[in-house]
Parts: C-alpha cells; structure tokens; sequence
C-alpha cells in the first residue's frame, strides 16, 4: 500500500513539473498592428497611417508588469514568437493630454490554446 501512495505521489509531481507557465519557449505566435493619428494642440487629426518604430508589450500570464516589448516595422507589423500556451497581454500607449502623465493604454488581451497557434489581434489605435 505504502508503494502505490509513493507512486501516486511521484506521478501527481511528474505532472505538476511538466506544466509550463505562459512566456517564451513555445512554437505559437502572436500579431498585429498599429494605426495613429496625429493630432494638433488643437485637437485636429492632421495625419494618420500604420505606426513605424512603436513599441508593443506583452505580459505573460498573471504578471502586471511588461515581460517583453517589440517595436513595429515601418508598416506598423508587429509579432511575439515562440510563446507557450496561456494567457497574454499585449499592450501599448498612446498620448492623451486629459490623462494622468498625458498618456492612455490600450490592452487586448488573449489566450494561446494550442502549440503552434497564430493568433492575428485587432489593430491598435494610436494618438500622438
């Protein structure tokens, strides 16, 4: 009796090791996009197009903080690779002069469910 409680142990520690939080280390993928608007002291959207050179972030499960960032390409793409199943948060900043420090977030939150999935998310909009 006393070995198959050891083995039952053993097994239930076998499993809880094999778990993998959400992060890097995975073959599944998450995308997108930025679109801004530029906007005068007046309030007058002066121009708008996909967002080059803007920094994306990305948590990893629970986690408040920023686990990773990326900047988009000239043609405001944007891609975290090689994520693990589980929950994300991918975010970015945008200006806002009625705001505390004069910026707002925007977050979009999501779940990779499967190894190898491609998650493709909404475009972002940016004001600056």
């Amino acid at each position: 009796m006393h070995r198959i409680s050891i083995l039952l142990f053993l097994t239930a520690l076998l499993f809880t090791a094999c778990s993998k939080e959400p992060g890097e280390g995975g073959s599944a993928s998450i995308s997108g996009k930025v679109f801004g608007y530029d906007i005068n002291t007046a309030g007058i959207v002066t121009d708008s197009a996909y967002a080059g050179d803007y920094r994306v972030l990305i948590s990893y499960g629970d986690n408040k903080a920023s686990d990773n960032d990326i900047r988009t390409s000239y043609t405001g793409d944007y891609s975290f690779t090689g994520l693990r199943k589980g929950n994300y948060r991918v975010y970015v900043y945008s200006q806002c002069d009625t705001c505390t420090f004069n910026q707002s977030y925007s977050v979009q939150e999501v779940e990779i469910t499967s190894n190898k999935q491609e998650l493709t998310l909404p475009d972002f909009v940016i004001y600056d």
